[in-house]
Parts: structure tokens; sequence; C-alpha cells
């Protein structure tokens, strides 16, 4: 009986940690109170080198691959043997939307007769920094923002 109860305990336990988990490896902005264009339109202008693909909801948004010249200065990565992407994911289906920002490290890796890209680390602390960017962004934009003219009817 102690058997099946120990059994029975695991059992719930393990399916208690099934749950939709952040991902360890992301850096996340809770409850941003700007509207989901306005996310975009800041992850446009604050990601490294430039948007290399959107989702077709327009909620996922990778940027191309870069590296890191100095710091807070960033170069094309091209064919590098090591290089970084930042994958932004707009969540939440209304106001206020979380932001969950990924930058993954890749290194270049010799499959067979071809290269290939394998993800090395997840980078929290440029994460960090992209987010802090995008904080700053979106409260400039709130302090430039004019009701009269940016009031839309329909």
């Amino acid at each position: 009986m102690v058997r099946y109860l120990l059994i029975f305990c695991l059992f719930l336990s393990g399916c208690s940690s099934l749950q939709a988990k952040r991902r360890v490896e992301s850096f996340k902005i809770k409850e941003l109170e700007a509207s989901v264009s306005d996310i975009r339109a800041v992850i446009s202008s604050v990601v490294p080198i430039g948007v290399r693909n959107v989702s077709g909801n327009g909620r996922e948004i990778f940027s191309k691959h870069f590296n890191m010249a100095d710091q807070n200065r960033y170069r094309p990565a091209g064919d590098a043997v090591e290089r970084y992407y930042v994958h932004f994911v707009i969540l939440g289906d209304r106001r206020p939307y979380d932001l969950e920002i990924i930058v993954a490290h890749e290194k270049r890796v010799l499959r067979g007769d071809t290269f290939a890209y394998v993800i090395d680390y997840y980078d929290k602390v440029l994460a960090r920094d992209l987010a802090n960017a995008i904080q700053d962004e979106l409260a400039k934009r709130r302090e430039d923002r004019n009701i009269i003219d940016d009031f839309r009817v329909f």
C-alpha cells in the first residue's frame, strides 16, 4: 500500500511539473502596456543588425546573425565560426503583454561533408542588455507621444 501511495505522489509531482515553464535561458519583460505594433517597432529599432524573419502573426521576431565587435557594437556575422542571434517572442493575447528575449550563441561544426551551426549556449547577459534598451525606448516613446495625432477613430 505504501508503494502505491509513493508511486501516486511521484505521478502527481510529475504532472505538476509539466505546466508551461519559463525558459531558463530567456530573459522576460513582464506587463508591457504598449501595443503590439509599438513593441514590434521598438524591437526593430533595438535589434543589433536587423530583422531576419518575422512569424506570420508578427509575435516572433528573429534578428540577423551578428558578432560582438566591442561592447554594444555589433557587426554582421556572415560565415563566422561563432555567431549570435536574438529571438523575440511577444506573449499574451491582450494588454499587458510579456516579452521573452532569447540570445543564442551558435558555433559552426562539421557534420559529414558540410558545416552546420549548433547552439552552444544562451547569453542571458546580452538578453538583459537588450531588454533594458527596449524598456528605455518604450519609455521615450511614451514621452514623445502625441495623443491627438495618434488617436484613431476606428
